[in-house]
C-alpha cells in the first residue's frame, strides 16, 4: 500500500519546515520506505504498520500546535511490494525516459 500523506499545522506561519520534520522523524523512526517532495510524503507499507505512525505523527504536532491539517490517500495495490519505486518505472517506460523524483 501506498499512503500519500501532507500533514502541517494551521496557524503556524510560513515556518512549517520544523513540523513537517517532525513529522518525517516519526515515519523514518518506524523504518518505513518514504519519500518526500514539495508537497507531500509517500509512505510504503500495510495499514495496521502504518497508520499508528501518522497517528504519532499527529498527536506530536498537537502537543504544540491546536490545530493539523492533514490529507491521506492511500492506493491499495494487492500483490505488489516496493510500489513506491515501481509506480514510478512504470511511467518511465512509458514515457521512454526518467522523470524527476
Amino acid at each position: 500500500m501506498l499512503f500519500n500523506l501532507t500533514m502541517f499545522p494551521v496557524g503556524a506561519g510560513d515556518a512549517i519546515a520544523g513540523p513537517v520534520a517532525d513529522v518525517i522523524d516519526e515515519i523514518g523512526a518506524a523504518g518505513l520506505p518514504y519519500v518526500v517532495n514539495g508537497a507531500a510524503t509517500v509512505i510504503e507499507g500495510d495499514w495496521d504498520r502504518v497508520m499508528p505512525v501518522i497517528h504519532r505523527a499527529l498527536s506530536r504536532l498537537r502537543r504544540s500546535y491546536d490545530r493539523v491539517y492533514m490529507v491521506l490517500t492511500v492506493d491499495d495495490h494487492a500483490g505488489t511490494s516496493d510500489r513506491i519505486h515501481e509506480a514510478v518505472d512504470d511511467i518511465e517506460r512509458e514515457l521512454g525516459h526518467a522523470v524527476p523524483h
